[in-house]
């Protein structure tokens, strides 16, 4: 057994983890989120090796699965492993939850989730990644409210050990909100999707967000929304449906300026020249449930950097440069006051 506590972990290792030091330093996180039009994650039996595809435990073919997707699939696909739960998959099968993005430049994503047996999850796999429609996978799908909401939490303490350090405790604390909570949720720990240096670190399904440095005092109100957006800005990482960091820092302010609400919207259209030396002006577009279309320049201006880490092993700071994001102008006037108000999808 591991002692993952801080202390010890950090004693006995005799390294200084990067999460500890990215966020000494203020570093934002916003602008760091994984950007993929679809992202699968699957049930992957612990240990985790470095490389989570040759785990002990991995099944035949995985690996050459997942670089033939790589390699033939135009659209931006990644894979996250995500350690079995008893709770959630029963005994001999294996779950598998496909978050792809609709259409539109950056619209929401849909989640879809899949109970297959776990001897056969590789060829589910490649029948879900070039055959969607087979009757196969067709009657392995699960019903979906698409309101569950799910956190991945990485602890791939292989890649690096602030993520079993810190990410595990979090998880283990919001693993046992799930079970407590009147609010519909999963949690699950996970293998790396990036940014170990903002550990604990989550992906939040079937959003798509990312969090980073999460704490336990504001889980409660991550998994409720009970606080403010703008209270937990500090620990958001950004939507995978943007590609470009600065346009995950624009979203980021248009998110804790709306609220959750801002979740219900689509933005369908981004332009503007911006540059991470100069910055520059963005206008973003989009539509809401309540109103038709909107467009909001966001001036996003270089404050200059922080020291950070990016691993724990390496041992080497680096300066990473920080943005503030403005909101100049907005059209309709209280376009996004009017985003703002109660839904009857968030409502439920």
């Amino acid at each position: 057994m591991i002692d993952t506590s801080p202390s010890t972990a950090t004693t006995r290792q005799n390294i200084t983890l990067c999460s500890t030091i990215s966020e000494a330093s203020g570093e934002d996180p916003a602008g760091s989120a994984w950007s993929l039009q679809r992202i699968m994650l699957i049930e992957l039996p612990l240990p985790w090796a470095y490389n989570s595809l040759r785990s002990r435990h991995a099944p035949d073919g995985l690996e050459k699965l997942v670089h033939d997707v790589y390699d033939n699939l135009e659209e931006p696909w990644g894979m996250i492993g995500i350690a079995p739960d008893a709770a959630y998959s029963p005994e001999g099968t294996s779950r598998i939850i496909d978050l792809q993005q609709g259409d539109g430049i950056a619209s929401a994503y849909r989640r879809a989730s899949y109970l297959v047996p776990s001897d056969d999850v590789v060829d589910y796999l490649r029948l879900l990644s070039f055959e969607p429609d087979h009757p196969t996978i067709i009657a392995a799908r699960q019903s979906d409210d698409q309101i569950t909401r799910e956190f991945f939490v990485c602890t791939h303490g292989a890649i690096d050990a602030c993520c079993a350090t810190i990410g595990y405790p979090i998880y283990k604390l919001l693993r046992t909100m799930a079970d407590q909570t009147d609010t519909p949720t999963r949690v699950w720990r996970c293998t790396h999707f990036g940014g170990h240096r903002f550990a604990a670190t989550a992906l939040e399904a079937p959003h798509g967000r990312y969090w980073g440095h999460l704490k336990a005092d504001m889980l409660s109100a991550l998994v409720h929304r009970s606080a403010p957006v703008r209270d937990l800005r500090r620990h958001y990482r950004g939507w995978a449906a943007l590609p470009n960091a600065l346009w995950q820092i624009a979203e980021a302010e248009l998110f804790s300026t709306v609220g959750w609400e801002w979740a219900d919207g689509t933005i369908t259209g981004i332009h503007g020249d911006v540059t991470p030396e100069q910055g520059g002006l963005l206008t973003v577009s989009f539509t809401h449930p309540n109103i038709e279309t909107a467009t909001v320049e966001i001036d996003i201006n270089p404050v200059g950097s922080v020291t950070t880490m990016d691993a724990s092993s390496s041992g080497e700071y680096r300066d990473a440069p920080q943005y503030r994001a403005s909101i100049l102008s907005r059209q309709p006037p209280g376009c996004l006051t009017h985003c703002a108000r109660k839904t009857a999808t968030n409502a439920s």
